[in-house]
């Protein structure tokens, strides 16, 4: 009896032993330093998405604007001015593009906005019906930015042509009342989601301070970095024809009908990309962002810091998109390797941002890409 007794209290210390060192790895898997994590995500939501948000309205909106005036006096040159402000506002869609969480999210900003190639002939075909609805997944790809542009710029079309189809054409008013839906609806949406944020979402934000899937940390990390593979992608990566066993497909370029900006949209993306991550607002001031926090960690890659490795990358990405010109749709077919030489450090930011950061600051990346990077 008393063996007995003697194994069952060994076993029980044995099992005391393993359960302190599982508890004790346990502890260690979950980054534990002094780092104001609310007040970092107080810095993005107050000082980095806020005024985001904020100035893609004003351009939406001054857009609008110039778009009403264009349909009130048909003119080419109140068309060129819309032009102008639209071009403006897509500049400015990519401040916000990346917070694709909670009311954004609630509110499918990005595909509504901005799911590019446009379908022309689906969008003709609504406005010879005069009848469509917006919210159909039919119509995903039939409005939005890319859908204005097509209607604003045409392909191989003169200015005068243009007017002439918001005037003169059989279908100028189902033109004009679609066009009017598809701004509308970006504007409705654009409103909703900066209400949602200043009546609850922001606090909610600010005090979801764990890491784990879901908190307000691992939205933004995964955000980030779905932002950095849609610009390696979508932006660059397929018209390059990194897709298409080489085949460049300029068509799939992003604005492609106004054909002048798609390099500056890229570069806007990247630039609020890397804002984002420094927690540095649009007019350059810097606050408690992701490299903090990697500091904070002491996070390592190779013989250096992680945020350093980070930063440099960011660098070398912009100073290689730097070289690509105007228009992309050209860039892809006439000078590939300078356009390729821009994706390939895409592709290496993307690494450390999607492999190495998640990994030092414990955050499960959750979305699925497909292309294995």
């Amino acid at each position: 009896m008393r063996k007995i007794t003697l194994i069952i209290i060994a076993f029980l210390f044995t099992s005391l032993l393993v359960d302190c060192k599982k508890k004790k790895a346990s502890e260690e898997d979950e980054p534990e330093v002094s780092f104001d994590k609310s007040g970092m995500l107080a810095n993005y939501s107050d000082n980095v998405i806020a005024p985001n948000f904020q100035l893609a309205k004003q351009a939406l909106d001054s857009f609008a604007l110039a778009y009403n005036d264009f349909v009130q006096v048909k003119t080419v040159t109140n068309l060129q001015v819309a032009r102008q402000k639209f071009n403006r506002a897509y500049n400015q869609y990519q401040l916000i593009s990346l917070f694709e969480f909670g009311p954004s999210e609630n509110e499918i900003i990005r595909a509504s906005f901005d799911t590019y190639p446009t379908d022309s002939v689906q969008i003709l075909s609504n406005i010879s019906a005069g009848s469509y609805n917006l919210g159909l997944a039919a119509n995903i790809d039939a409005k939005g930015l890319p859908a204005l542009d097509y209607l604003l710029y045409g392909k191989n079309s003169s200015d005068a042509s243009i007017v002439a189809l918001f005037d003169t054409d059989g279908n100028a008013a189902n033109r004009i009342a679609y066009f009017n839906a598809c701004l509308n609806e970006m504007q409705v949406k654009m409103n909703t989601v900066i209400n949602s944020w200043n009546s609850g979402y922001r606090n909610s934000f600010n005090s979801n301070t764990g890491s784990e899937i879901g908190s307000s940390l691992g939205l933004l990390v995964n955000q980030l970095n779905y932002e950095v593979d849609l610009m390696k992608n979508a932006k660059i990566g397929i018209p390059l024809g990194k897709k298409s066993l080489d085949v460049q497909l300029p068509e799939k370029c992003e604005a492609y009908y106004a054909n002048t900006i798609s390099v500056g949209l890229a570069k806007t993306c990247l630039a609020t990309i890397e804002n984002v991550y420094l927690g540095r607002n649009i007019g350059g001031s810097d606050g408690l962002g992701l490299d903090d926090y990697l500091d904070a960690l002491g996070a390592q890659h190779n013989a250096g810091t992680l945020n350093n490795a980070i930063k440099n990358q960011f660098a070398i990405a912009k100073t290689k998109l730097a070289l690509v010109n105007e228009p992309l749709s050209d860039a892809v077919i006439n000078d590939a390797a300078t356009v390729d030489a821009a994706y390939v450090e895409m592709v290496k930011l993307l690494v450390l941002l999607k492999t190495d950061m998640p990994s030092a600051l414990g955050i499960v990346i959750t979305y699925q890409d497909g292309d294995g990077d």
